[in-house]
């Protein structure tokens, strides 16, 4: 118990004055929330940290390596989760036991999301949408969905073309006509060869080639499941998908 009180005073010591932030400083509701710390690299023990939340309290603990020599200082993402709106604290303790006194604690607010300022207020969607989609049946084709904690969403559709090569597409520009209906376009993107020594964005082209929708509405029986229409080139597509559970 004494060589781990000095190793993490040591490594304490070794440490900026301000050891952790915020990514973002300012989260907006259910946006990402990462603490950032600056971490001794050998007392550090990813696999050791934890999350434990109290209230409007995160608790951040780790099981420190016994080290009389700090090691390199290192960057140390630790994910607090997405959070509605509200006030929290983070306390980051120096080893696994979050009931003694935090080395560090931050205060932040979590914020409500920004909105237009129109009468009526633009469509936006109650969920995130974000993950891999597929239809179990079809392996070898999806779309890679991500969405913003703004609703701003993009999508990468991987598919084959009629000679049976690989085809990818871009959903792009797109906006939620209701909470559960959102329609973007189609692009096609040509570039130069992935492994040429120089790239050479000049040879990068964006054509719209058609467009897409999504439309997550949910009835008893069927949860889970989007219906997703696009067309290329004039044609078009209709299937049934589900998000991978990877």
């Amino acid at each position: 118990m004494r060589t781990t009180t000095i190793a993490t005073l040591l490594v304490a010591a070794a440490l900026p004055a301000s050891a952790a932030r915020l990514i973002p400083a300012e989260p907006i509701a259910f946006e990402p929330v990462v603490l950032r710390m600056t971490v001794d690299g050998c007392a550090f023990v990813p696999d050791s940290v934890r999350v434990r939340s109290e209230a409007n309290v995160l608790k951040v603990t780790q099981r420190p390596n016994n080290c009389l020599v700090a090691g390199p200082i290192e960057i140390a993402d630790v994910r607090l989760g997405t959070l509605a709106v509200g006030s929290y604290r983070v306390e980051v303790h120096g080893g696994a036991d979050d009931s003694a006194q935090p080395v560090e604690t931050l205060s932040f607010e979590v914020r409500t999301r920004p909105e237009i300022a129109v009468y009526p207020s633009p469509p936006h969607p109650i969920n995130d949408f974000s993950g891999v989609w597929w239809t179990p049946s079809e392996s070898g084709w999806g779309l890679s969905l991500h969405q913003t904690a703004t609703d701003a969403m993009f999508g990468a559709l991987f598919v084959y073309g009629a000679d049976r090569e690989a085809q990818w597409f871009t959903l792009q520009g797109g906006k939620w006509e209701s909470a559960t209906r959102w329609t973007a376009t189609v692009y096609r993107t040509t570039g130069p060869f992935y492994a040429s020594p120089l790239f050479d964005p000049r040879l990068v082209l964006l054509d719209a080639v058609g467009s897409a929708t999504l439309d997550f509405r949910q009835v008893p029986g069927d949860e889970g499941r989007v219906r997703f229409t696009y067309d290329v080139d004039g044609v078009t597509v209709n299937k049934v998908i589900q998000r991978q559970d990877l």
